[in-house]
């Protein structure tokens, strides 16, 4: 009777599947704001608690994420962006599930000892337009399986990958018709000879990917100032689209010309006028004055 019951729990034990419990961490993913293709090489290190032959070989793999598909993205709202991640840096096939059958989209994992770092790349393709701001964001997965029949455990954590958009708004000023130039920032009228009513015009260029506004400043208070003795001035009107208007009292309280609620993804143009008022027995010599915009975001 003892021996049939010696047999039995032998039996028993026998049977049971191995634990290949592995520990992994949750790793962080943060892209930078750019208008280029973005590549994290990422980091996971795993450590493992059985020395069994079963336990030395795992699959790992991701979750699809918020997106429900392996094309993954990245969610601000009901905005969202695309990224991925991949087994090599110069691969174009994303990582699937661990628990998938496709054993190429899962990356094979040797562990002959405790501990082991494995590599791989989360890619963010560069955007197409402007993205709205905000904090995109999804999390995945991290799936370690074992691949030894008769073996369980395995390991799981989370990816989380941020990309977080800021304000973002550029002013260009050109001459009337020219094109955006992020780097042309500031812009020189030329009256010559002032004569009453003679007019300058040239183009504000507004990109922004929020709602904003624009404000007007002049050093002079709208008057351009003689050079040399600045009490002397010859006043202008400013005109915004077509709209005339006075920068009277606008150095210490400057002047909102402009305000739009959505984003100006290709560039909003707002046509500047500035038209001399009386110039007739003014002091001769040069006058000048400066023009400052400003913009914030609603």
């Amino acid at each position: 009777m003892k021996i049939v019951l010696l047999l039995l729990i032998l039996f028993s034990f026998n049977s049971f599947a191995e634990n290949c419990y592995v520990y992994v961490t949750s790793p962080v993913v943060n892209f930078t704001q750019s208008t280029s293709d973005q590549s994290v090489a990422l980091d996971l290190d795993l450590v493992k608690f059985s020395n069994s032959n079963r336990c030395r070989s795992y699959y790992l793999g991701f979750s699809k994420g918020s997106a429900g598909s392996y094309d993954r993205k990245l969610y601000n709202g009901g905005y969202s962006v695309n990224y991925n991640i991949y087994e090599k840096e110069n691969t174009s096939k994303e990582l699937w599930s661990a628990y998938e059958n496709s054993s190429s989209r899962k990356v094979k994992v040797d562990m002959d000892s405790w501990y082991k770092r494995v590599t791989v790349y989360v890619k963010l393709p560069a955007p197409t337009s402007t993205l709205q701001t905000g904090l995109y964001t999804d999390s995945t997965q991290i799936q370690i399986l074992p691949r030894s029949s008769g073996s369980t455990g395995g390991g799981f954590s989370q990816l989380t990958t941020n990309l977080n958009i800021q304000s973002d708004i550029n002013l260009s000023l050109v001459g009337r018709g020219g094109q955006y130039d992020e780097n042309q920032t500031s812009h020189t009228l030329n009256f010559g000879t002032m004569t009453t009513g003679k007019m300058r015009s040239f183009d504000l260029i507004v990109k922004a990917n929020t709602g904003y506004r624009i404000s007007v400043s002049s050093e002079y208070d709208g008057s351009l100032a003689h050079n040399e003795k600045s009490n002397y001035k010859v006043g202008y009107t400013f005109g915004v689209n077509g709209s005339g208007m006075s920068l009277v009292g606008s150095k210490s309280s400057p002047k909102q010309i402009y305000s739009s609620n959505t984003p100006s993804q290709n560039g909003r143009v707002i046509e500047i006028d500035v038209s001399l008022l009386n110039t007739e027995q003014k002091l001769s010599g040069p006058y000048s004055d400066y023009i400052y915009f400003t913009a914030i975001s609603n």
